[in-house]
């Protein structure tokens, strides 16, 4: 408790020193600060075991965590006594699970650190005998105010939120044969996976829950203020069994992509049927370790995955259909290469300006306008004009395709040859009047 009425006095320069070392360490560490702290410094007691555990709702909301702890004493030496325990955690508690007021002193201290203080309030602190561990029975609610105040550094809301505990001191928190579990409604430990839109159209919305100890993440510059300034205090994890749990529910409708690091495991839990979970094995010792166990993971509806099973149908259909219309197109192209179908001689296929002959001879040079030329034949492919504006050519193509029959029995026939003949008129004009016409004719075999 001393350390919180007197906190540390230092002058402004040395602030301008630790906040420039905070800063630089945040960006190039993560910190550990997700740690417990003892009301004075260096504690000759630690943490053990320790569990952590946290359930991944189907509706992606609030992380319900249970930090599960218990001290563990050197032989030959006392158990600390009326001396509080704090918690620092990189998450914000979404919130109280205690009626009743925080205790002053948490905003007061936090707020003093230049900490912008954004939610308070109390948290259910259960005890449980020793053999309860693994049962998924945490013990029952114990007469202790467990108080905490959620915070932001001003101006930086991309850091995130951090909390700050106070573990009020009680005879169980030096019971050999009791665990102490804290109960912490988390937010902002599932985030959706950055993917392309093809992906999330054949999987689906994919997503990304983290859980850690000994990290701050995301929050170096929220946390690191207060952890700098009683690193002292910290409360090392014992060389004892600690670990740390994710339980995923509806484990039928589950997919696990990707979990890291890879020394953790995955099993079907024996506490709750019907559901997945995750551990990774927290190493005790003198020093800190940040430890993060990540999984990627997204919940389908129905017995299986149907999305990938859907997109691929729809992509096989698409491909059937487009193979259906480019064969069509192929056998259709074929079919009219080498057969035809229907009464009497093929008749010629027209395209583009194509002008009779009887139509040529009406055309009179000398005597015939630009208009009449227009009216006959229509409007030219092609016009070209000099530049002195007296002289003008018009330009008419088009092609015929004829078809040759060799052998025909009533409506079917096959085809021996087509032939394609190239038309052009060329139209020469000079003040207005049809100067000269010439009509040219190129023949060519079709394939």
């Amino acid at each position: 408790m001393e350390a919180l009425r007197y906190p540390l006095t230092i002058n402004s320069r040395a602030v301008a020193v630790l906040l420039t070392l905070g800063l630089t360490l945040g960006a190039a560490t993560a910190a550990p600060a997700q740690v417990f702290l003892a009301a004075r410094p260096h504690p000759e007691f630690t943490i053990g075991p320790l569990l952590v555990t946290a359930t991944v709702p189907r509706d992606l909301g609030t992380v319900q965590a249970q930090v599960s702890w218990s001290l563990s004493v050197p032989s030959g030496r006392a158990a600390p006594a009326n001396e509080d325990l704090y918690l620092l955690w990189p998450r914000e508690v979404a919130a109280a699970t205690a009626a009743g007021p925080a205790d002053l002193e948490v905003a007061a201290y936090v707020a003093a650190r230049g900490l912008q203080v954004l939610n308070t309030g109390r948290l259910t602190l259960r005890a449980r005998d020793r053999t309860r561990i693994g049962t998924g029975n945490f013990g029952e609610p114990i007469d202790t105010h467990v108080s905490f105040a959620t915070f932001m550094r001003p101006g930086f809301p991309q850091l995130g939120i951090g909390t700050y505990i106070k573990i009020p001191w009680t005879p169980k928190l030096t019971d050999a044969q009791s665990i102490l579990t804290l109960a912490l409604p988390l937010n902002g430990m599932i985030a959706p996976k950055p993917a392309g839109w093809f992906t999330e159209l054949f999987w689906g919305r994919r997503y990304v829950v983290t859980s850690s100890f000994g990290d701050v993440g995301q929050i170096a510059l929220s946390l690191f203020p207060i952890y700098f300034e009683r690193r002292d205090h910290v409360v090392h994890l014992a060389r004892d069994f600690s670990l740390m749990n994710l339980t995923f529910p509806d484990a039928h409708q589950l997919r696990i992509e990707e979990i890291s690091p890879p020394g953790a495991t995955r099993r079907g839990s024996r506490v709750r049927a019907g559901s997945e979970t995750v551990s990774l094995l927290l190493p005790g010792g003198d020093g800190l370790s940040s430890q993060v166990l990540r999984v990627e993971f997204n919940y389908f509806t129905g017995s299986i995955a149907w999305r990938p099973i859907i997109v691929s149908l729809v992509l096989l259909a698409l491909g059937n259909v487009m193979g259906t219309i480019m064969l069509g197109q192929s056998i259709g192209n074929l079919v009219r290469r080498w057969f035809w179908l229907g009464r009497g001689v093929p008749r010629a296929r027209h395209a583009g300006a194509v002008i009779a002959p009887e139509t040529l001879r009406v055309i009179e040079p000398g005597a015939s306008s630009y208009a009449d030329v227009v009216r006959l034949c229509g409007a030219p492919q092609e016009e070209r004009q000099r530049r002195a504006g007296r002289q003008r050519t018009l330009v008419y193509r088009g092609t015929v395709l004829t078809t040759h029959c060799k052998f025909g029995v009533g409506w079917f026939a096959t085809v021996s040859h087509r032939e394609i003949e190239h038309h052009e008129v060329v139209v020469e004009i000079e003040d207005d009047r049809v100067r000269d016409v010439e009509a040219r004719v190129g023949r060519a075999r079709a394939d």
